[in-house]
């Protein structure tokens, strides 16, 4: 890391304070690294983790550095309309509301930005206005995570050369048993179960070429020896090792103060307490046997691959063709993604905040229909529930 603070710089920089303050120089070679990962895969266990350690700051999730890539991410000098503009197009990020920050302050920061500055150094910026429950010292690193970035780590190396990547993979069967009890997704095991094994695919095939900034761990692993894995993590970043991170949970307080109450009890209540392997092979009890052989003829070898071990290494023809109509509509979902992405930027945030509701209707009116007549009650209980609402349900494009 380049020695780019200053004596004074070190006695005012003090996360969460006042005084604090760091500009686009020096925020400019602040290492950053993403954790991503399939949901309910412990991707916000590890961004508590990273967000309650001394030396790092982890927002809450928000996918705004792609989604603003192809408006402005090839931006090398930036006037004042064009922060402007960056600044009216991030308020209207999904999720970027729920960012604890002095907002006035975030437009005075982006403002200073006028000049030669590049748009990773511009999400920097910004990342840095976030302000942590947790107490800090000396900034070291940003964090990201974003689940839906497991398929776009090619292009956020090209925004942050720097950067470094944690992949976190859970058991494909717990992985579709979380989803489902918090009916997070369409809740059908050969979709989820695609999307897991895409993921694990198109991470495992960047990190090929990148194998010094792309590390997998497995969440059963991180949960039964905390301590050891988390110490792992900290030296691919590059920070020191601490223990506050692991007292996280006593800051529940705080956390149901600051956001939505229903929200952290239904997605992620147990950030609420000590990390603990209770989520460990829920599926066992869950799971029918038939939903098992699809499972596990979706997951294919990527279930050994992952430290995985089927429960049916032949799941049988009828598993196999049970398993079809999965597969491809998570197929679809990817190609369309892809498409997508090529799309102006208007276009493509209007298609992406109509597109999840959509294509789940459209599914569960070929496959469910009964989900379906569940789904149009709901929206009509409430009735200002808008399509980035039902994004948390179904999610098809962006996750």
């Amino acid at each position: 890391m380049k020695a780019y603070y200053t004596e004074l710089d070190k006695k005012e920089i003090l996360i969460g304070q006042k005084e604090r303050h760091l500009d686009a120089r020096q925020l400019k070679d602040i290492p950053i690294f993403f954790v991503v990962g399939r949901p309910r895969s412990g991707t916000t266990l590890l961004r508590t983790l990273f967000d309650a350690h001394p030396n790092v700051v982890v927002p809450p999730e928000c996918q705004l550095i792609v989604n603003l890539y192809p408006k402005y991410g090839k931006l090398k000098y930036w006037s004042k309309e064009k922060l402007e503009g960056f600044h009216h197009d991030l308020q209207s990020q999904w999720r970027f509301d729920l960012w604890p920050m002095d907002r006035q302050r975030l437009y005075r920061s982006l403002m200073n930005c006028v000049g030669k500055n590049s748009y990773g150094t511009i999400c920097k910026v910004v990342y840095h206005e976030y302000r942590s429950i947790f107490k800090h010292g000396m900034l070291l690193a940003l964090g990201d995570k974003n689940p839906g970035y497991t398929i776009y780590t090619s292009r956020l190396l090209k925004i942050f050369p720097e950067a470094k990547f944690i992949h976190i993979v859970r058991d494909y069967r717990d992985n579709f048993v979380s989803i489902r009890n918090v009916d997070f997704e369409l809740p059908f095991i050969s979709i989820t179960v695609s999307k897991w094994k895409y993921f694990v695919r198109k991470f495992r095939k960047v990190s090929e070429k990148h194998p010094d900034t792309h590390l997998e761990i497995k969440y059963e692993d991180l949960v039964t020896n905390p301590e050891e894995e988390f110490s792992e993590l900290c030296k691919f970043i590059g920070i020191p090792l601490s223990d506050k991170p692991f007292d996280f949970y006593k800051k529940s307080e705080e956390v149901l103060k600051i956001y939505p109450t229903d929200l952290i009890l239904k997605y992620h209540s147990s950030l609420l307490k000590k990390i603990s392997t209770s989520r460990i092979g829920l599926w066992k009890k869950e799971l029918t046997n038939s939903e098992l052989r699809v499972a596990d003829a979706c997951a294919g070898k990527y279930a050994e691959l992952t430290g995985h071990q089927k429960t049916y290494p032949k799941p049988g023809v009828a598993a196999h063709l049970r398993s079809i109509p999965g597969k491809c509509f998570a197929g679809l979902l990817y190609f369309v993604t892809m498409i997508i992405d090529s799309f102006p930027y208007r276009l493509r945030m209007a298609i992406l905040s109509k597109a999840p509701l959509v294509i789940g209707r459209f599914y569960l009116s070929i496959f469910d229909k009964k989900k379906l007549r569940e789904l149009d009650k709901h929206m009509k209980q409430k009735p200002g529930l808008d399509n980035g609402d039902m994004a948390g349900k179904l999610k098809p494009v962006r996750q």
